[in-house]
Order: C-alpha cells, then sequence, then structure tokens
C-alpha cells in the first residue's frame, strides 16, 4: 500500500510513500476505519492498475467509503470502490487543498496542515523534499537551526526574506 523506506541518512521515506501516508491520515481522521481503506487500494491496484492509489488525484472519500472520480466532465458521480456502487453525493475535498497534483494524478506537492501560519511545503523538487517555506523555498530546518544557534527572529527573517511573523510561528511551533 505504501512505499518502503530505505536507509539514508536516517529513515529517508519516497514522496510517493510520504504522499500516501499523508492521504491515508486523511481518511482516518474522516472517520474510515482501514478494513475499508486496504480493500479499496487493492482493488484500484489489482483491478484497473493504479499503483499507488492513495498519492492519486481521483480517490475521495465521504467519511464512510472511498470513491473513485473518473475525471469524466461529463459524468459527476462518484464510484464506491469497495462495492462499485455509483453515488452523487457533492465531493469532499477539504484534504485535497492540501495536496498538488501533477500531469499524471499523482501528488507532486504536499502543504502540512499542522503550520497553521505560513505555507510549509514538501515539494521532492525543493530542498531534498524537505518542509520549505512555500514563499521562498528556505527549509524549516534551516531557519529552526539559526534560531537555535541564538540568532534573532529579525534578522533570521531579513537574511531569508521572509516575514517576521512566519518565522516567529515556525519558532513558536518548534517549542
Amino acid at each position: 500500500m505504501i512505499g518502503s523506506a530505505s536507509a539514508g541518512r536516517g529513515l529517508t521515506i519516497p514522496f510517493i510513500g510520504l504522499a500516501e501516508i499523508f492521504v491515508l491520515n486523511a481518511f482516518r481522521k474522516a472517520g474510515l476505519p482501514l478494513q475499508r481503506i486496504r480493500p479499496a487500494v487493492e482493488i484500484l491496484k489489482n483491478g484497473i492498475g493504479l499503483e499507488h492509489a492513495l498519492a492519486n488525484g481521483q480517490l475521495l472519500t465521504d467519511g464512510a467509503e472511498i470513491l473513485f472520480d473518473s475525471k469524466d466532465p461529463g459524468d459527476r458521480r462518484l464510484v464506491v470502490v469497495r462495492n462499485g456502487d455509483a453515488v452523487f453525493n457533492e465531493v469532499v475535498e477539504d484534504y485535497l487543498r492540501h495536496i498538488d497534483f501533477g500531469d499524471f494524478g499523482y501528488a507532486s506537492v504536499l502543504r502540512l496542515p499542522q503550520y497553521p501560519g505560513p505555507t510549509v511545503q514538501v515539494d521532492p523538487r525543493i530542498n531534498g523534499g524537505r518542509p520549505s517555506l512555500a514563499s521562498r523555498s528556505v527549509s524549516v530546518d534551516d531557519v529552526l537551526s539559526r534560531l537555535r544557534a541564538g540568532e534573532s527572529i529579525g534578522d533570521v527573517a531579513d537574511d531569508y526574506g521572509v516575514g517576521y511573523d512566519d518565522v516567529l510561528n515556525l519558532n513558536r511551533l518548534a517549542a
């Protein structure tokens, strides 16, 4: 279901695996039990050949089931993956606002909701996939390490060209 971790500088997870974990967590928070998630992922993988289904933009939830959107503009129905029933519910897309999907329909950028102030994102093309401030592509770790070294919030904000409040919020969240 989720890509494997590999040894590197500590434990590393492929971005596609991180995206799957992100969506799995969103489904679990929406109330979906693993007993509904696991079979749906297997059906998508084995039935229609959709690898890494949890990182695919065609997968949604209504809080009770995993739904599949064919992306056919003329058909607003969603299909319950578990049993193939078509549903006409409004699409619950709250978690999707945190994910940008690339040209092939898979997650390409994750915005981390635990950072309510500055937008912090994970993009495998920026800073090696480490969480970064979206506005300037500055690694969160770099900002925090300078603060831990005793530099002032104002100096760090000025050096990176980011807002004082953004650095202040990152510092508060790290405490």
